[in-house]
């Protein structure tokens, strides 16, 4: 028990409990308690207010309590500051993509809204209040997103000895809106989307997404090392195996632009041949590449980024998606479309021409057919068949002519 002190004088307390007195000229009791000394040598007694004598108790308590786990005292430790300090420390080892991203959900959604906060006085009713606004804008899936990240930049201060419990991790995230349903392109929107890009960088770009399903953070830092227009006569390719027959002009999948250039899951490294007419459209980009090189007065060889800047560095994914929607535009598709949807088409196109849904997991990459299913797939007709050859079959006779 604390004893309590009136304003007329001072009653000395137990050992190791704190002290009560009411304040007339602010007009609340403060109470104090010893916790020992500080690094300095000095009496550490910290203090606090309250307009009872319980709620005085409870903080005294609490000030006792985080001082024997070895949490940081006080309360003005704010969300904003806990957000601000797990950005410059507690994203090291992550991809530039990934701390922009947690940037943008701090910075635009956590910040203004729950800033000012007290971390310590976070409450998971807070919490819910806050998720509960998200919901009203955004999809259900980004609402997650953003729970994540607040429960991360708590999780930090937790290690930091900031706070003792995380209450974003006891809230669930609410529906939210419902989210833009990815979409496939016809197989006439996809010549249209060829000829509408015919003579620009993302001709090929296009090609090879729209026909080989290579995600969009595989495709950017795509090598022409890694990409064989010729067929291979029997030896060793780079992903290491040993191969007694020839191989067909095909493309190694085996890194992407993710923190370390690893591909999404190990079921994501493939390799995967490449149909007739797409190698027609690489061959003319790459010497397109040579050309234009040749003519700023660099040498033409060792080009290393089948679809890099002009200086021969990944490309970054905002250029292709301005270079995507220029596109769409120029060939009359309506709505909204991103890159990432030529995958979509990709599987469903294959789907359309009789792909098994086996078949078309293992050239996208998919770990299990479920997520091929359910996520991907836009037209269904399983047939059980093969791949680049089916391609050159539905699609390849004619196409560049369209072009």
């Amino acid at each position: 028990m604390t004893s309590v002190k009136k304003s007329t004088g001072r009653k000395q307390a137990r050992k190791g409990d704190g002290s009560i007195y009411w304040d007339e000229q602010n007009k609340c009791y403060i109470g104090s308690i010893s916790l020992g000394t500080k690094p300095d040598g000095t009496r550490h007694r910290p203090s606090v207010r309250g307009s009872t004598q319980k709620e005085v108790r409870a903080k005294l308590k609490e000030l006792k309590e985080d001082h024997d786990d070895g949490i940081e005292l006080g309360d003005k430790y704010t969300i904003e500051e806990a957000a601000r300090d797990f950005l410059k420390n507690g994203v090291r080892g992550r991809g530039p993509a990934t701390v922009n991203e947690l940037r943008m959900h701090a910075e635009k959604w956590i910040i203004p809204h729950l800033g000012q906060a007290k971390l310590k006085r976070l409450t998971t009713e807070d919490v819910d209040a806050w998720l509960d606004v998200m919901a009203k804008s955004l999809a259900t899936s980004s609402v997650r997103r953003r729970l994540f990240t607040l429960r991360r930049i708590i999780k930090f201060a937790e290690s930091r000895n900031r706070v003792r419990r995380n209450v974003a991790a006891l809230a669930e995230p609410p529906e939210g809106r419902e989210g833009r349903p990815s979409k496939a392109v016809r197989l006439d929107q996809g010549k249209a989307l060829l000829r509408a890009s015919r003579g620009k960088p993302i001709h090929a770009y296009i090609a090879m997404s729209l026909f080989t399903g290579v995600r969009t953070e595989e495709a950017r830092p795509l090598k022409w090392k890694h990409t064989h227009l010729n067929p291979v006569k029997g030896q060793t390719c780079s992903c290491g195996s040993e191969h007694s027959q020839d191989l067909p002009p095909h493309v190694e999948v085996w890194r992407s632009v993710r923190k370390g250039g690893d591909t999404k899951t190990r079921k994501s490294r493939r390799t995967i041949a490449l149909p007739a007419f797409v190698i027609a459209i690489l061959t003319e980009h790459q010497q397109q590449q040579r050309t234009s090189r040749a003519d700023r007065g660099w040498k033409s060889e060792g080009i290393v980024y089948v679809f890099g800047t002009r200086y021969d560095t990944a490309q970054q994914a905002q250029v292709i998606r301005d270079q995507f929607r220029g596109v769409v535009a120029k060939a009359g598709i309506g709505g909204s479309w991103t890159p990432r949807e030529l995958r979509h088409s990709f599987v469903s196109l294959m789907s359309d021409s009789g792909a098994s849904e086996e078949l078309i997991a293992d050239l996208v990459g998919h770990t299990n057919t479920m997520t091929t299913r359910t996520v991907y797939r836009h037209q269904l007709r399983p047939v059980i068949t093969t791949g680049a050859e089916m391609l050159d079959g539905a699609f390849g006779e004619g196409l560049l002519d369209d072009e």
